[in-house]
C-alpha cells in the first residue's frame, strides 16, 4: 500500500482535504505515501523513525483500518500536527499524546475588522495606503519569478534558518503555478515587489472551501505591517467568494497545557515544548516560536489545538528527528 499515485492523491484531497496540511501532505516533495484509493497517509523517514504529517486524507470510516495497516509496517511512528479525533484513535493504540500548539483559523462568514482588538489590522491597511503599496492577486509569472525569488531570498536571510527552505511541517515555497494555489502581492507605486503571501486550498466534497496561508515573505525594508495588510485583503476577497475559512497556520509550542490527554502525556515532551517556547535563546537562535504565535493571535481568530503522538521511547531523539525533517538541523 505504498507509493500512492498522484492522481489518486489529488482525487482524495479534493474530497477529504478539509484540514490545513492536506494540500502539503498531497504535493510536498520528499514525502512518501501509504495507502490506496480508499485513503493515504503522508510520511517522511528519518533514520529508523517514521514521521507522519497530519491526519490521513481519507473518509472518517476508513481511518481506523488505514492506521492499523500503517502501523504494521511502521513500528516506530510519530504523528505530527494531528487533530483531536486522530489523537483519540492513536491513544487507543497506546500512543503518547502531547499538545503541539494551536492551528489558528478565521471563520470568514462572520469575521469583520471592527473592534478595538483588530485595530492593528485596520492600521496596517492605512499604513500600506500611505506608503503607496498596491495589493492584488496575481501569478508569479506576471509579477516576475526572479523578482519574487529575490524578495524571498532577502526575507530568508533574516530568519534563524537562512540558507534553505523549511520542509515537512512547512511546505517549501514553490515560485510558480500550482493547482488551486493563490498568491497576493504588495508592490510599490513604481511596481517594485515588496511582499507576497501564498495560500494553499482547503477542500470539502470536491470544492475549495477555504485556504491556508502557507507562506508570507517580504523585503527587509518593507513596512512592518505589510503582511497584516495582505492577509486583510485576502480575507475580504475570500469572503466575497463565499469561502468558509482562512487558516493562518500552526503556532508551534504555544499554549501547551496537556490537560485533555493527561493520562497519555509524556512529561519530557511537555517540558521540551514549553521550554522551547519560553526560551529567549531558543527563539533567537533556532526558531522564533514567540513571534509566530503573536502575529497569528493579532487576527483574533479561533484556535484549535493540534497534537504530537508517538509510540516509542526515548522521546527526546524523536523531537530532534522532526527538526531534521523540517530542515532546521
Amino acid at each position: 500500500m505504498t507509493g500512492v499515485p498522484l492522481n489518486i492523491r489529488i482525487e482524495l484531497l479534493r474530497q477529504y482535504g478539509s484540514f490545513p496540511q492536506a494540500y502539503s501532505a498531497t504535493f510536498q516533495l520528499g514525502l512518501e505515501h501509504f495507502g490506496d484509493e480508499r485513503g493515504f497517509i503522508a510520511y517522511k523517514r528519518v533514520w529508523d523513525t517514521t514521521l507522519v504529517l497530519s491526519d490521513p486524507i481519507a473518509p472518517r470510516e476508513n481511518q481506523h483500518d488505514l492506521i492499523e495497516l500503517f502501523l504494521k509496517d511502521h513500528h516506530d511512528a510519530a504523528f505530527w500536527q494531528v487533530s483531536r479525533p486522530m489523537a483519540d484513535i492513536l491513544g487507543q493504540r497506546g500512543f503518547y499524546i502531547n499538545e503541539l500548539g494551536p492551528e489558528n483559523r478565521i471563520d470568514l462568514v462572520n469575521y469583520d475588522f471592527s473592534g478595538r482588538d483588530k485595530e492593528i489590522i485596520r492600521n496596517a491597511f492605512n499604513r500600506a495606503r500611505r506608503r503607496g503599496y498596491r495589493i492584488r492577486e496575481s501569478s508569479f509569472d506576471e509579477i516576475g519569478v526572479n523578482e519574487a525569488k529575490a524578495v524571498s531570498d532577502k526575507w530568508r536571510r533574516l530568519r534563524t534558518v537562512s540558507n534553505r527552505e523549511l520542509t515537512f511541517l512547512a511546505r517549501p515555497l514553490v515560485i510558480g503555478q500550482e493547482p488551486d494555489v493563490r498568491a497576493l502581492f504588495a508592490s510599490e507605486s513604481d511596481g517594485k515587489l515588496v511582499a507576497f503571501s501564498v495560500f494553499d486550498p482547503v477542500y470539502d466534497k470536491g470544492h475549495v472551501v477555504g485556504y491556508t496561508c502557507q507562506h508570507s515573505r517580504h523585503r527587509p525594508d518593507a513596512d512592518l505591517r505589510v503582511q497584516h495588510a495582505i492577509k486583510g485583503v485576502a480575507i475580504e476577497e475570500f469572503q466575497k467568494e463565499g469561502k468558509k475559512w482562512l487558516f493562518l497556520g500552526l503556532s508551534p509550542c504555544a499554549d501547551i497545557h496537556d490537560h485533555d490527554f493527561a493520562p497519555y502525556r509524556n512529561r519530557v515532551v511537555n517540558g521540551c515544548f514549553r521550554f522551547s517556547y519560553r526560551s529567549w535563546l531558543f527563539n533567537r537562535l533556532i526558531f522564533p516560536f514567540n513571534s509566530i504565535a503573536a502575529h497569528k493571535r493579532q487576527f483574533r481568530g479561533s484556535a484549535e489545538q493540534t497534537y504530537y503522538c508517538f509510540n516509542t521511547l526515548p522521546s527526546f531523539p524523536r523531537i530532534l528527528k522532526v527538526f531534521r525533517a523540517c530542515n532546521v538541523l
